[in-house]
């Protein structure tokens, strides 16, 4: 009986030990486990706050960007607009918000008086000679000057010009090398289906502002024309007694004309 008891017990002492033995490999490849787990998660932390930085720095850009196409967008819209609703100002052009100036828009582009007619020829407005009985031409001596009475044409529009020219220059000329000190535009008879010109004067007044536009821009007339019977006014601003600006102003049309004169 001892005996068996003694080999019981070692048996015991066996199993004893090799469940021990199997619980700290257990342990020790769980802490493995375990050790290989949070190192990771470490090492990937740092790589995802990157990313999250990176991400939101991307966005932020993104956002910049987005936001300058937006405002581009905007300024264009704007302009666009602006261009629209008031066709005779030209985008890139600027005129003297002075009136005594004699500068002013036609067609998207910029005139001062005086200048040299070839000016207007190359945008198509012509005359011809012959319908005031100049065949052969017509020379201008120094200081010489035509009145406001000479017609051009152009075949893409029918608005009436009618300008006056002069020779400011050392020797005699002949009148298509010369300058223009006066200019008519009217529109008032020429229908918005039909092709009228645009126009802008200083301080944006152009081919349709009312006469409350006119007298802000512009203040009080030196003289005034009324025509009842027609609808219209006739606003003349003068300046020391050489610089005159005509206004053509109907009631239901707004501005159709201007005349500019400088003697």
């Amino acid at each position: 009986m001892p005996e068996n008891d003694s080999k019981k017990t070692v048996k015991v002492s066996t199993v004893v030990i090799i469940v021990i033995a199997v619980v700290v490999v257990l342990a020790l490849i769980f802490g493995a486990i375990l050790f290989f787990i949070l190192g990771s998660n470490k090492n990937d932390e740092p790589k995802n706050e990157t990313n999250t930085v990176s991400q939101i720095n991307s966005q932020e850009e993104q956002e910049s960007n987005k936001n300058l196409i937006n405002n581009e967008m905007e300024d264009n819209l704007i302009s666009n607009t602006s261009s629209n609703s008031s066709t005779q100002v030209a985008a890139s052009t600027n005129i003297s918000d002075d009136w005594k100036e004699c500068e002013f828009i036609i067609n998207n582009q910029p005139y001062k008086l005086y200048f040299d007619y070839a000016t207007l020829k190359n945008n198509g407005w012509t005359f011809d000679l012959s319908d005031y009985g100049y065949e052969n031409g017509y020379i201008m001596n120094k200081d010489d000057k035509v009145s406001g009475t000479i017609d051009l044409e152009n075949e893409s529009y029918d608005t009436d010009i009618t300008v006056g020219f002069i020779n400011d220059s050392e020797t005699a000329k002949d009148i298509t090398e010369c300058k223009i000190w006066s200019i008519s535009v009217d529109n008032a008879f020429v229908d918005d289906d039909e092709n009228p010109i645009s126009f802008t004067l200083s301080k944006g007044i152009h081919n349709g502002s009312s006469l409350q536009d006119v007298v802000n821009a512009y203040g009080e007339p030196t003289d005034t024309y009324r025509a009842d019977s027609l609808g219209y006014w006739v606003y003349t601003y003068q300046y020391d007694y050489s610089t005159y600006l005509k206004l053509t102003i109907y009631d239901d049309k707004g501005v159709t004309a201007f005349d500019y004169s400088l003697y």
